[in-house]
């Protein structure tokens, strides 16, 4: 009987997943809870002349923040912290309305909102 060893390959794509569901987690979170659609977000596996294996935030105020699996793969734990501190920088959310939803919000989100949008 052989012992089963996952190629690399198999493992490289599960760590871009990985990347993706990090980058797109908190983006998605942040939109939800700010309603600001100043940011878009796309990955490689659908958008031609990214690095293959890479998650792209663009900003209204043309910032970019492209993370490539090989430059974050062994580094995925400080993935979600830049991301919202990235979004956060290159957001302005005073005047950003939330859609209604049953979503309830993130509370790092929802609390930079109130701050930008005082009743």
């Amino acid at each position: 009987m052989t012992e089963y060893s996952r190629p690399e390959w198999l493992s490289r794509y599960q760590d871009f997943k990985s990347l993706c569901s990090d980058v797109c987690g908190e983006f998605i979170r942040f939109y939800l809870t700010t309603g600001c659609d100043q940011i878009s977000y796309t990955h490689s596996q659908n958008t031609d002349g990214l690095p293959s294996y890479s998650c792209r935030l663009t900003a209204d105020d043309g910032a970019v923040l492209l993370l490539a699996l090989d430059d974050w793969r062994n580094r995925m734990e400080d993935v979600p912290g830049l991301v919202r501190t990235w979004l956060g920088e290159h957001s302005a959310l005073k005047g950003c309305k939330p859609s209604k939803s049953h979503y309830q919000g993130d509370g790092y989100w929802f609390e930079k909102w109130q701050l930008a949008n005082p009743w």
